[in-house]
């Protein structure tokens, strides 16, 4: 509650100042084919040097590169409006812009670190609709042809994630949707106080694949609060995360998180927590349904090889609809060392037809695992973990002794990994 009167106060307080201004004041055509962010940036700076205020976005389509948010700023984008990511990737930030940011050529992903709107350190900033943030994915993930990608390493270049904030504060997302990134839709990185509410976020999985196509990544930040969104996309719908911490002067855990009232569909995780090298605690995800989607809930300690991993703890996921492939998977993949323990299942129903796996590594098991009330007629697999059912329909699957061996060894030696 402390959370929401805070927000609420924020918006009070914005609304008051007297910096309101509309990108059209500012020479921005929306016509689809200019290029406006030198209008859209200049009407933001002047809002902030008023004090703050709403910058309104008319209807319209509004072509623009990288725009820098700045604090005690309202963005609101009208029915009908549309801030659309140019197609060339020379106006976007680079990836040495600010020190929290890099590009990840390296990793794999293969994007750019430029941003579509940023938020570096900024204070009481809103996103509001019902307008829509359009990250133009087709001018980077289609080919000449007009053909996808098959492949993300051939992708020429893409931007990174199209809508970031760290180290900032009160930031609040709301009413707007959030479509076709090329890349992660929405990156919340060493954060606090952050409420995203009633958003329709959503990446390419049915005509071509959106490479990594997240939806809301929720890294390093606490208080943070999802409610009443409508997500689909190619990847996970929604991350907690602990990683980062080599590009941040205070990097914080991942704490205190609550999803609400929302309905999810993925081509791969429906929910994922885990990855990095920190720790992540204290979050209730509640009254979701999950749809569609290959994995509903991917628990991980580390993706990336001769990492620690992540520390997961105080995970609490109740009263859920499934349809999906898989219901849980928890694992250490590659993290040889990282802590999974007091994680609730509780009050599940819906169908997922392959056995779950609740895999740990011998010198790490898994602890305070509980499976409550789980009606969904399926099975799941249990290696060095201490897993309690308490009702339901959900049971452990029995292995043969070489089943089990085959699976340890598997496990320690980091053979037909699950992701």
């Amino acid at each position: 509650m402390k959370l929401f009167a805070s927000l609420l106060s924020l918006l009070i307080a914005t609304s008051a100042f007297a910096g309101n201004v509309s990108v059209k004041d500012f020479g921005a055509k929306g016509d689809g084919v200019s290029l406006d962010t030198k209008a859209v940036q200049a009407a933001i700076d002047c809002a902030a040097g008023q004090g703050g205020g709403v910058v309104s976005v008319p209807a319209g389509t509004y072509v623009c590169g990288s725009i820098w948010l700045k604090s005690n700023i309202e963005l609101h984008l009208d029915c009908g409006a549309v801030i659309k990511g140019s197609p060339d990737i020379k106006d976007y930030c680079s990836a040495d812009c600010c020190p929290q940011n890099e590009a990840e050529p390296n990793s794999g992903d293969y994007v750019s670190g430029g941003h579509l709107l940023l938020g570096v350190g900024v204070q009481n900033v809103t996103l509001s609709g019902p307008g829509r943030i359009d990250g133009n994915s087709d001018a980077f993930l289609l080919g000449p042809d007009g053909k996808a990608y098959s492949k993300k390493k051939n992708v020429p270049a893409r931007p990174s994630q199209m809508v970031w904030f760290v180290d900032s504060q009160d930031i609040r997302i709301k009413d707007l949707e959030l479509a076709d990134a090329p890349y992660w839709s929405c990156f919340i990185l060493n954060c606090e106080r952050v409420w995203i509410d009633g958003c329709y976020v959503h990446t390419r999985r049915k005509d071509y694949h959106t490479f990594n196509g997240d939806g809301l990544d929720i890294d390093r930040s606490k208080y943070v609060s999802i409610s009443n969104c409508r997500i689909d996309t190619s990847d996970d719908c929604i991350t907690l995360r602990a990683s980062g911490a080599h590009l941040l002067a205070d990097p914080k855990d991942c704490a205190w998180v609550t999803v609400s009232a929302c309905n999810l569909s993925s081509s791969c995780n429906g929910i994922r927590i885990g990855v990095g090298e920190g720790r992540i605690h204290d979050a209730v995800f509640s009254n979701i349904t999950i749809s569609d989607t290959k994995t509903a809930f991917n628990i991980v300690g580390a993706y990336e090889k001769n990492g620690r991993g992540t520390d997961i703890d105080g995970i609490l996921i109740k009263d859920i609809r499934v349809d999906s492939k898989e219901l849980i998977r928890i694992h250490h993949m590659h993290s040889k060392a990282c802590t999974i323990k007091d994680i609730t299942f509780d009050s599940i129903s819906g169908s997922a037809p392959e056995t779950s796996h609740i895999w740990a590594r011998e010198a790490a098991p898994f602890k305070g695992i509980v499976l409550r009330n789980i009606d969904v007629p399926t099975q799941f697999e249990c290696v060095n973990a201490e897993v309690k059912v308490e009702g339901g329909s959900m049971s452990e699957k029995a292995l043969s002794a070489d089943e089990a061996a085959e699976r340890r060894n598997n496990i320690e030696n980091s053979k037909h990994l699950l992701y």
